[in-house]
């Protein structure tokens, strides 16, 4: 699975997920240290762009929930865009569709 991130204003930061969220894969772990060093870094509001995302599995569905819980117990939120029907319909099913918020684009998720 790779992703990028990108600060694109002082404290908020874009995270591109693409491919797969899969069990057995080593970018869980790197998705969540990810996610814990912009939080040491004071990037408190982030947003997981998935518009690249293809599938999730349990355990990828786990790893988001834990970025968010992370994120939360911050003080920061964690935002989505870019969600397709496919990954909407997997968030509903976990149940955690009204957990996350999803936005159309970017700036609407950053109140741009």
């Amino acid at each position: 699975m790779p992703f990028e991130t990108k600060q694109i204003e002082p404290g908020i930061t874009v995270v591109t997920i693409a491919g797969t969220l899969v069990l057995g894969r080593r970018d869980l772990d790197l998705l969540e240290a990810t996610v814990r060093n912009l939080l040491e870094q004071d990037q408190k509001n982030i947003v997981f762009d998935l518009a690249a995302l293809n599938y999730a599995d349990s355990s990828g569905m786990g790893v988001l929930i834990s970025c968010f819980t992370q994120i939360k117990n911050s003080g920061g939120a964690l935002r989505l865009v870019g969600t397709t029907p496919r990954i909407q319909k997997l968030f509903r099913l976990a149940r955690v569709d009204d957990l996350l918020s999803a936005y159309s684009t970017v700036a609407k998720a950053t109140g741009g």
